[in-house]
């Protein structure tokens, strides 16, 4: 079985569960986010499990890197409703859940699955993209199309780092007073923390597009775009995210092997770097700075 980490630590000894979502049967342009999941999973073999910016080892928490979750080939409701019961069975054990996509359409049922094991939250939404089509290539189940479910079925979204807006996708954001912070915007003003953390609830679902990421420093994506965000700018967004918030769970999808391993290994340390920020928002963990 594939590990998080050099270590996989037994499901009844762990707080977080890793949940490879290698579903993908959605996507619209350059293929491959199947490939995503276990290629994180290989890469975070290499990480350093020290983390020397949070002054923690984040495996310490007990990370178990759950089974893969299987999709049914030609219908989407059914792979979906498999994927939002495997995090769901989890959640009620009381374990964290990381995702690890796929494609952005399995953000949906995962959100689905949180909501009726842990209550309402509010979805912060990093990505290049609005994903606010009500549907994509004839299809409600598309990855451009899960926060346009979301925002339909009530749950309160924030968006960061959008460089790819429709006039109907900026309609709807307008109509539902969605806050949005355009990549535009945050490189040419800064970046107003405070507003984006007041713009969110006390509890938050975090969803994260490795395409949010500019193609200089994560180019294997399904869908890049540049002018993204920096892995600094990532990784304090979610720090901040956590200092100040309850994150319920997270998920990171669309990463599409090509053969730049950085990418792979940008990937890995991205999610260990959220999961220490678990550790240290739950008091799992105590850091070791001077």
């Amino acid at each position: 079985m594939a590990a998080f980490g050099e270590v996989q630590t037994p499901l009844e000894q762990a707080r977080v569960v890793v949940l490879p979502v290698p579903y993908d049967l959605s996507l619209s342009f350059l293929p491959g986010a199947r490939k995503g999941p276990k290629a994180i999973l290989d890469a975070s073999v290499e990480l350093e499990l020290f983390h020397a910016e949070l002054g923690i080892d984040p495996s310490e928490v007990g990370i178990h890197a759950a089974e893969e979750v299987p999709w049914v080939a030609g219908d989407a409701a059914a792979s979906h409703a498999l994927i939002r019961d495997a995090a769901r069975r989890y959640l009620e054990l009381g374990r964290f859940v990381v995702a690890l996509g796929g494609d952005h359409s399995i953000t949906h049922p995962l959100v689905q699955a949180h909501r009726e094991a842990v209550g309402a939250f509010t979805v912060l939404h990093i990505d290049a993209h609005t994903d606010l089509y009500p549907e994509w290539q004839g299809s409600i189940y598309s990855h451009a199309s899960p926060i346009y479910r979301l925002v339909q079925e009530g749950i309160p979204v924030v968006q960061v780092g959008l460089r790819a807006i429709s006039r109907e996708s900026l309609a709807l954001i307008r109509a539902h007073r969605i806050p949005y912070f355009p990549a535009h915007r945050l490189h040419t003003q800064g970046w107003p923390l405070q507003e984006i953390l007041d713009a969110l609830g006390e509890r938050v679902y975090i969803t994260f597009d490795f395409d949010a990421l500019d193609p200089s420093v994560m180019p294997a994506v399904g869908t890049p775009l540049p002018d993204g965000l920096t892995y600094r700018e990532a990784a304090n967004l979610l720090t901040a995210v956590f200092q100040h918030k309850e994150v319920v769970g997270m998920d990171f999808v669309e990463l599409s092997p090509n053969g730049t391993f950085h990418a792979e290994m940008t990937a890995a340390q991205l999610v260990y770097h959220a999961i220490g920020c678990k550790a240290l928002q739950a008091g799992w963990l105590q850091p070791e700075h001077e």
